[in-house]
């Protein structure tokens, strides 16, 4: 097959996509418009230098990236965790599969490099039984396509469609209802981890400092992965790497308002050893990303945390959706990532896939200049021999264009013109026309821009934050009592190391952390002590120094998988209480009482 056939898959594709019933943009649209509305507001409720610090952070990493992973293994290997170091997809895979040895059953989480370096078949295919235990990654499985989106893996697809898909496995639910869907399930997963062997998961970054490997989720199946089978293994990126727990705090503040407009996600693992009894191994990728590194053009790509607000934003991702793409990379990020990871794989064309209105830049929580990238990519070899004279001419008169401030300033009235008749000329390389009024659609909302300031901001005083405290636990369906109420069967009653009044977050640590009597719970009654609580996740830093396993609760488990609509509790109890002790300043008659949980 020839460059230019390979190079047209994302054409033919998008254009299959908006022929579609329904098309990507009728599903997806609505819902991701609001999100993107409702991460900004969510990360104006965070410190203003969030981004900056977060930002930072992975820029270190990058600078620094093989002196800490040699601090990483040696404090892996303080902690009796195995460091693995592989140089390509199909090496790690093969690594994964001999660290099962005679495991039969396998839970696995989801993993974006899992899906880069195709984990789950190739461990199938070694007569391994794979389970993917998140519910958007289990839908997708049955369907065979993979994720249409880096974190809502199923979101190309509607209730009726996910009706079917389980009909066609097996399980007539008798209802398209999202509750009976998602808890149908969340049922399958959690009988499949009564008789399991292993599990895989995904690290959003580890931390050299301490040796920790943080992960975060929503529905509580890594919790179970991570404290009940007797092996587990963690596959990730080679970038996914901080120096300090501070670090890795910073990255937490801006990924889940970027990814889902929540202040932090429901589960945040801060995994130091690991449970008695489990062997744990990590297994880091390179693929490709030592070469993207030394090319200054590019390495910036590697300090992506995957939140998919690029594509949550990007007006070609609407409207042609996730499965476009043709690769586990979507999405303008993956417009970047997936010709750099595989430049012989067919996806040259894939910066074309993009109307350089530069929402990815701008609603990106770390600050890539993704729409810079594009551009650079599309005047390489690689894209240019997949084009004809005319769309090369065309984009090399953009990028002089835009590549000036002021040019670009005067191009911009008559580009949106000119823009209008996108679909209507051959030579561009997906069809824009309606892209193009998504951008327009875009552009007509407010854009609720975030601040981004390099400076902290100041403290709140204490009365202010118990107060603000107790509004997002009842924001999070949490019930809020001035003391213990009284005692019940399956009861499980821990105190919190810390709290977090920005973002209604627990945190806690030791043996308060432990997974398997939280997930046992029938209640769980948390005290705090008001005495710790802090305004931000970026205070939690002295009460997580001393190296100990360490859990942030985030109000209860929940799913938004199907539909974005939500359903709490998934893996583990729906009714979480949290204790707020008086201070001197608030008597017990003056701290609110919620009446349950939503």
């Amino acid at each position: 097959m020839s460059a230019g056939q390979e190079a047209s898959r994302f054409r033919t594709r998008a254009a299959r996509a908006l022929k579609g019933e329904p098309p990507p943009a009728e599903v997806t649209g609505p819902v991701l418009r609001k999100l993107v509305a409702d991460s900004a507001a969510m990360l104006k409720r965070g410190p203003l230098d969030a981004r900056s610090r977060a930002s930072a952070a992975r820029q270190h990493a990058l600078d620094n990236l093989e002196e800490l992973h040699d601090r990483l293994r040696s404090r892996l290997e303080a902690r009796g965790v195995t460091y693995h170091r592989c140089s390509t997809g199909e090496g790690a895979a093969q690594v994964v599969r001999d660290l099962l040895g005679d495991a039969r059953r396998v839970a696995k989480s989801k993993t974006m490099v899992g899906e880069e370096i195709g984990l789950t078949p190739f461990l199938r295919e070694g007569g391994l039984a794979v389970l993917e235990t998140d519910i958007g990654e289990y839908i997708v499985d049955i369907e065979g396509q993979g994720p249409s989106h880096v974190t809502a893996p199923a979101l190309h697809l509607n209730r009726s469609r996910i009706k079917e898909l389980l009909a066609g496995a097996g399980s007539d639910v008798g209802t398209d209802d999202p509750v009976t869907l998602s808890r149908h399930i969340r049922d399958i997963v959690s009988t499949f981890f009564d008789d399991c062997d292993a599990t895989i998961t995904g690290a959003n970054t580890t931390i050299a400092g301490s040796g920790r490997l943080v992960a975060v989720e929503n529905e509580g199946n890594v919790a179970l992965g991570v404290s009940h089978p007797a092996k587990h293994i963690v596959v990730t990126g080679l970038e996914k790497i901080v120096a300090e727990d501070e670090d890795a705090l910073a990255i937490l503040e801006v990924l889940a308002p970027s990814a889902t407009a929540q202040p932090l996600t429901a589960f945040t693992h801060l995994l130091g050893d690991p449970p008695p009894g489990q062997e744990r191994h990590v297994v880091f990728v390179d693929n490709g990303r030592s070469e993207i590194l030394a090319n200054e053009r590019y390495r910036d790509i590697l300090r992506c945390i995957r939140c998919g607000a690029c594509m949550n934003a990007c007006p070609v991702y609407t409207v042609a959706g996730g499965l476009a793409y043709g690769s586990p990379y979507m999405g303008p990020v993956g417009a970047v990532l997936s010709p750099l990871l595989w430049p012989e794989g067919g996806f040259s064309d894939l910066p074309g896939a993009s109307s350089l209105c530069g929402r990815c830049s701008e609603v990106c929580p770390v600050g890539i200049p993704i729409h810079r990238m594009l551009l650079d990519l599309r005047a390489d070899d690689g894209y240019a021999q997949t084009t004809g004279f005319a769309e090369k001419a065309a984009w090399k008169l953009w990028a002089a264009t835009y590549g000036d401030p002021a040019r670009a300033r005067i191009a911009g009235t008559s580009g949106r013109v000119l823009a209008r008749l996108s679909s209507a000329l051959p030579f561009v390389s997906l069809p824009l026309g309606a892209a193009t009024e998504e951008r327009a659609r875009a552009r007509r909302e407010p854009r609720n821009e975030v601040a981004y300031s390099p400076d902290p901001a100041p403290e709140a005083p204490p009365n202010e934050r118990i107060a603000l405290l107790i509004q997002r636990l009842q924001d999070l369906g949490v019930k809020v009592v001035p003391q213990k109420p009284s005692a019940r069967d399956g009861d499980r009653v821990l105190g919190a190391a810390a709290a977090v009044a920005g973002t209604g977050s627990l945190l806690l640590t030791g043996s308060s952390a432990s997974r398997r009597e939280i997930l046992a719970a029938e209640r769980v009654i948390v005290r705090v002590d008001p005495g710790t609580v802090v305004d931000h996740p970026n205070a939690l830093a002295p009460y997580i120094s001393d190296g100990q396993d360490s859990l942030i609760l985030t109000g209860a488990s929940r799913t938004a998988d199907i539909e974005k609509q939500i359903v709490r509790g998934i893996h583990g109890t729906e009714e979480l209480v949290v204790v707020v002790g008086p201070t001197s300043s608030h008597r017990e008659s003056e701290i609110p009482v919620t009446p349950g949980g939503r």
